[in-house]
């Protein structure tokens, strides 16, 4: 029941433990939505369809696949998923109850696709599954949907290298898509060893995130990748496409973010923004000295999909996400200086508190591991002390990393 068309264009590259991760998730019988959530750009979408073509009869009713992007209100909803239905309706009931009425005896998988921005119309997901019992419901958002009923598996980067020293690179997911792309702009394109680490190099810039790996490989047919990656680093200016068929909010990668940001809250923008001066992550009191967030703010920001928290207890930013944000702060010179102030002067407060924790209590381990974790945030903290001449402040935190060294 695929009646709106899924067919690809391209072949789907790596995600092994994704789509392993998912299909357990939708024969978990107590799973009954599950939403894929992630920033624009991740590949949510196509990951969602590969996964519902690749579950082999778990549905007698097949699936069915209910694209939400091109909808401006919540009130169409409804309308849009008897469309794809298609299942005869009449005008003079209430079409909610008609659509309740044709899943009620159906074992189908029911794919909604942009949710976000709809999301007051999200109570319809809950309506269904409580009057069709063997419907399942696979939605992808770049925010949380906040239902009872709901579980979330969190979309990520495709599998990149770590180095630019491997020379094995091509069993990663993002090497391949990369080389897939940049064959079909470019015939002749080959991974020499110079190559590989220029690939590599782009990769890991851009998370692994599907859309800049498309983005940014198209231009193998005008510019080496040495100075691909090199561009990429720079700016996000270089990812963007002239390909007329895509769609405009996949032709460049601001373009991808903005909706996302358009939705924040004022003080949710504020923040973000200034989150974009960490590097290699940040924890809680750091984000609330360095940017003034809240506990509230911070769960905001990742069930919008702007923030990660990972499995230690760190928040990260995705890379292409970050130089988003930083494009942000810039433009606003005097924040920018403030809150790289006060970056400055948490991480040196850190180097004080470490060097204090190793000479006066004994605990290396544990001040050793504090840089170790921060040790991207003090670099760029101590370059700043040097360039604006703080050298009081770096006399006493000096001890600390030169005792970590």
């Amino acid at each position: 029941m695929a009646a709106y068309s899924t067919s690809q264009t391209t072949f789907f590259v790596g995600r092994v433990t994704e789509l392993n991760d998912i299909a357990e998730l939708i024969n978990n019988p107590l799973c009954r939505l599950l939403t894929l959530t992630g920033p624009g750009g991740i590949g949510k979408t196509r990951l969602a369809i590969e996964v519902s073509q690749r579950q082999n009869g778990a549905f007698a009713d097949g699936y069915c696949f209910i694209p939400l992007q091109p909808l401006h209100s919540h009130e169409f909803i409804v309308s849009a998923t008897v469309d794809c239905l298609r299942f005869p309706f009449s005008p003079n009931r209430d079409l909610s109850e008609q659509l309740f009425e044709y899943l009620s005896d159906k074992s189908l998988l029911l794919i909604v696709d942009n949710f976000e921005h709809l999301l007051d119309g999200v109570h319809l997901l809950s309506e269904i599954l409580a009057h069709a019992p063997d419907v399942k419901i696979l939605t992808t958002s770049r925010e949380r949907l906040n239902l009872i009923e709901e579980w979330v598996y969190e979309v990520g980067g495709l599998s990149f290298p770590t180095s630019e020293t491997e020379t094995k690179i091509e069993d990663y997911g993002a090497v391949q898509l990369f080389m897939q792309n940049a064959r079909r702009v470019h015939r002749g394109f080959t991974l020499t060893q110079t190559q590989k680490s220029a690939v590599s190099r782009i990769c890991r810039l851009v998370g692994g995130m599907p859309l800049g790996i498309e983005l940014s490989s198209a231009w193998v047919r005008v510019l080496s990748c040495e100075v691909i990656a090199d561009e990429i680093a720079h700016s996000l200016d270089i990812l963007e496409t002239p390909v007329r068929n895509l769609a405009p909010r996949h032709r460049n990668m601001r373009a991808a973010f903005e909706p996302t940001w358009h939705r924040l809250t004022g003080e949710e923008s504020s923040v973000f923004m200034k989150l974009s001066v960490f590097r290699g992550g940040f924890t809680r009191d750091s984000a609330e000295y360095v940017a003034g967030a809240t506990l509230q703010t911070l769960s905001a920001l990742v069930d919008k999909s702007l923030v990660h928290l990972d499995t230690n207890g760190r928040f990260s930013i995705h890379e292409l996400l970050r130089q988003y944000g930083e494009e942000h702060l810039n433009a606003s010179p005097h924040v920018c200086e403030q809150t790289l102030d006060l970056h400055r002067a948490y991480f040196m407060g850190i180097l004080a508190i470490c060097h204090k924790l190793i000479v006066f209590l004994g605990q290396q381990k544990e001040a050793f591991g504090k840089i170790e974790h921060e040790l991207d945030n003090v670099r760029m903290a101590w370059r700043r002390s040097i360039q604006h001449g703080h050298f009081e402040e770096m006399t006493t935190a000096i001890e600390g990393l030169w005792s970590f060294y």
